[in-house]
């Protein structure tokens, strides 16, 4: 089968996407250079380890590295081309003639390659393999630019509308002022949906742009404490809990996780006041629970509130879907952003309920290294 000849068009570049061939075995580097440059590709070679890695200053978009080196064997180069944030998203695929077990190939997976290749193999496979990781690369930054171009429209916009916003409820509430004690019931009537669309056109703006941050920034994940997370998220709710009578109770002291403690105390706040909005005509209680789930901690938010029909559970974590009518405020935004966050930090969330009796929230969390409860004396409440 004949090697197919690409163009550095087929590439969305300029130029031809370079490789580093890395053999200390001179006939086989020297046949997969030979099959590379006929594929249209630029090849530089190396013979060991180090001289891979001092190639690396030419930024080539593929590392074609071979395992037995005689100085570094090729996943310790891999593992090192990974660490380096300069060389960190260099593609790496592992070819080996002797490494050939699962075990190997698991080994080179794990450590960072992006693809591994066992010899003897057809120059037809080699190249279509390179090919397809050079397309997903290339699809994964086309997504990385238009995400980034969403992002900025996303800032432009909430940054654009928040002025002339700000302008129709100043002067809407001077004028409200001056005309006070000549407006009838209707002009009052047509005062107020102005001044409450404001208001909640405001509150929507804020919220596009607080789930837009979630999306596009990249959360340091530590290692917290989940407790610490729970009571900022309490600490902002203090008026709502009191205005609302809601009592919230929890079992255990909540351990420590693998997150970012902002952001997980934003879910907490986002499901606590979740339950409070959709109470049942009983006094809001919400009981939170963890327990060990393999690497991750399930938590749990059990609530006594008006709870959700089956038929719903997978359409309330869509963005802007609301259940109700304006009679409860909202943006629709809350739970999406819940999903995000948990997502983003490698966990789940989902929701049992029936209508009618009460909703019960999960989420996973990765927990800490030596993570573990304590379990309080008494329920610790709200």
């Amino acid at each position: 089968m004949a090697t197919q000849i690409l163009t550095p068009a087929d590439y969305g570049s300029k130029t031809a996407p370079m490789v580093i061939n890395v053999d200390d075995y001179p006939p086989g580097r020297y046949t997969r250079t030979k099959i590379l440059r006929q594929a249209g590709f630029t090849v530089h070679e190396a013979a060991t380890g180090e001289q891979a890695l001092a190639l690396l200053s030419h930024r080539p978009d593929l590392v074609l590295l071979d395992i037995n080196l005689p100085d570094i064997d090729g996943f310790q180069v891999c593992k090192r081309i990974k660490e380096n944030p300069d060389t960190a998203g260099t593609l790496v695929l592992h070819m080996s003639a002797s490494n050939l077990l699962p075990r190997d190939q698991v080994a080179g997976l794990d450590g960072g390659a992006d693809g591994y290749l066992m010899e003897p193999v057809e120059p037809a496979v080699l190249i279509a393999t390179v090919k397809s990781l050079l397309r997903i690369r290339r699809a994964e930054e086309g997504l990385r630019r238009s995400n980034d171009s969403l992002r900025s429209l996303t800032d432009m916009l909430s940054h654009e509308l928040r002025e002339p916003l700000r302008q129709v409820s100043i002067y809407a509430e001077i004028l409200h002022e001056r005309m006070k004690d000549r407006a009838g019931p209707e002009e009052e009537q047509f005062f107020t949906n102005v001044l409450s669309g404001a208001r909640r056109l405001g509150t929507l703006i804020e919220a596009v742009l607080t789930y837009s941050r979630t999306i596009y920034d990249v959360t340091s994940l530590s290692e917290i404490s989940a407790e610490d997370a729970l009571d900022a998220s309490l600490a902002e709710l203090d008026l709502l809990i009191a205005e609302s009578g809601a009592r919230i109770v929890s079992e255990q002291i909540l351990p420590m996780v693998h997150a970012d403690q902002l952001s997980l105390a934003r879910v907490f706040s986002n499901l606590i006041s979740n339950s409070i909005k959709y109470r049942s005509l009983a006094p809001p209680e919400i009981r939170i629970t963890t327990v060990p789930d393999g690497p991750f901690f399930r938590f749990c938010f059990e609530d006594n509130g008006m709870g959700i029909d089956p038929k719903y559970h997978s359409r309330i974590f869509d963005v802007f879907k609301r259940l109700h009518g304006a009679e409860y405020p909202g943006t629709g935004i809350g739970l999406s952003l819940c999903r995000r966050i948990v997502e983003n930090m490698g966990g789940s969330i989902w929701v049992e309920s029936d209508a009618g009796r009460g909703a019960r929230f999960y989420f996973t969390v990765p927990s800490a290294q030596d993570s573990h409860q304590k379990e309080l004396p008494n329920d610790r409440w709200v």
